[in-house]
């Protein structure tokens, strides 16, 4: 029986990774393959990967061997592998199939920024990852879903819509991974696959390149093993400079007392208790607050998400493909094919209102803190009917969903000493990312300290 290549960053950040590489004890090749060897062995029962570009990663790789020995250096991620979503279009790579059966090669744009960005950056691609079907949704009936690598006994629940992104993170098969977040498709997964998960706020980064799933409210996403790696990973790839970790002490966290708590399975809601205890200890202050406006996700975010899916591919195209789309999707696209333009306009206004409440209330505040999902990762064969998936997805998405209609950014941090994996939501304001980032560093170090 051969031994696995072990993960070339357990253990490490990746700016101890790119100690190592600088100092020649460790080459970009020899990384790469080691990912590739893990992906070759491991992901057969995990089913993260729909595309491995293994020849095209150790070109690039050997690629940035040569650059490093010429002196030339990309900066901080040069070298490290990645993995990405099926929603991005990568070039040498097969068009994107945004996890479906369908043909929707008339939509799907070529490489964009965000690509290039990490190309630049001098990331290896090491191929791309499973999704739900156009990202509509947290799980599918009808398709493939990844195995969280959190229970080796029990096909569990990853999330969504970036699930294939967030099993590959979580079980070392990259070095970190790209995802979207349209309604919590980054923090769900990174709270189920106990992994960090950063949405960034909508409009920050360039998704020309990446399948519309709501041209309103889409946001890219990654996932990282700590807080400290999403930093760097953001910072490099905003090209801004990093902002140090923030001291507990003195920070105010808005708690809500409405919406966000609401019928926590039993020990979710002690994991978040114990972490809020904790933090309080360290020196943050927990701010009741009200968040009335939460009540109106469902009748302001389904519809303007569902209306700008179906714009994107089309009425006709959905009807005549019925038989070869999920029933997931099915279900919740279909009654919105004739919605009057003037509904759909009226809940975009109240979307904006909405971002301009939220903003306000985030005055004085340092973030707001939340569960980040009210459940444990389930038993995928718990979901065996239409009617249970659709109410798995609406309670999945409780708590994040508000984030992506008041246009925030947002994070999950798992919390330590859990049987399950149990997310903690931290949100903050727009385009705030950088600050949010760095509170997070001092929260995550906060849970990890020993009782």
């Amino acid at each position: 029986m051969t031994t696995i290549a072990p993960d070339p960053l357990a253990g490490r950040s990746i700016a101890e990774f790119g100690a190592r590489l600088r100092s020649g004890a460790i080459t970009a090749e020899a990384a790469t393959r080691a990912y590739l060897d893990r992906i070759a062995r491991l992901d057969g029962k995990l089913q993260a990967f729909v595309h491995v570009a293994a020849e095209q990663a150790l070109e690039h790789a050997r690629a940035i061997d040569r650059l490093l020995a010429c002196g030339t250096d990309l900066g901080p991620l040069m070298g490290v592998p990645v993995a990405v979503k099926d929603l991005f279009s990568i070039r040498g790579m097969p068009a994107s199939r945004c996890g479906s059966r369908v043909d929707i090669a008339d939509v799907v744009e070529p490489e964009g920024e965000f690509v290039r960005r990490l190309k630049r950056a001098g990331c290896v691609i090491l191929g791309t990852t499973r999704m739900t079907e156009f990202a509509f949704g947290l799980t599918n009936m009808t398709h493939p879903t990844p195995w969280n690598p959190c229970d080796e006994r029990t096909h569990r629940l990853p999330g969504g819509s970036s699930s294939g992104s967030a099993v590959a993170m979580a079980a070392g098969l990259c070095a970190f991974s790209i995802g979207s977040d349209t309604g919590g498709s980054v923090r769900q997964p990174a709270a189920l696959c106990g992994i960090f998960g950063h949405k960034t706020t909508a409009g920050l980064w360039p998704t020309d390149g990446v399948f519309p799933l709501s041209t309103t409210l889409d946001s890219i996403g990654y996932f990282a093993r700590s807080a400290r790696d999403a930093a760097l990973i953001f910072s490099t790839l905003s090209d801004v400079t990093p902002a140090p970790p923030r001291p507990l002490r003195g920070l105010r966290f808005g708690k809500p007392v409405n919406h966000f708590f609401d019928d926590l399975a039993a020990d979710v809601a002690s994991a978040i208790a114990s972490a809020c205890e904790r933090l309080e200890r360290a020196g943050v202050e927990m701010v009741p607050i009200e968040v009335p406006e939460a009540a109106e996700v469902a009748n302001v975010f389904l519809p303007i998400v569902a209306v700008e899916l179906v714009a994107t591919l089309g009425a006709e195209r959905l009807r005549n493909a019925r038989a070869l789309l999920d029933p997931v999707v099915w279900s919740r696209a279909e009654r919105f094919f004739d919605y009057p333009a003037a509904e759909y306009v009226i809940r975009l206004r109240r979307h904006q209102a909405l971002c301009r409440i939220a903003a306000a209330r985030m005055d004085g505040l340092d973030g707001w803190i939340t569960p980040t999902t009210p459940d444990v990762p389930l038993p995928v064969a718990s979901l065996d009917t239409l009617e249970k998936t659709a109410a798995w997805i609406a309670r999945g998405t409780h708590a994040t969903r508000p984030g992506n209609l008041f246009g925030q950014c947002g994070v999950s941090i798992p919390v330590p000493g859990t049987a399950l994996p149990v997310g903690l939501q931290l949100v903050g304001r727009p385009r705030d990312d950088a600050a949010l980032l760095a509170v997070s560093q001092g929260v995550e170090a906060a849970l990890a300290q020993p009782r």
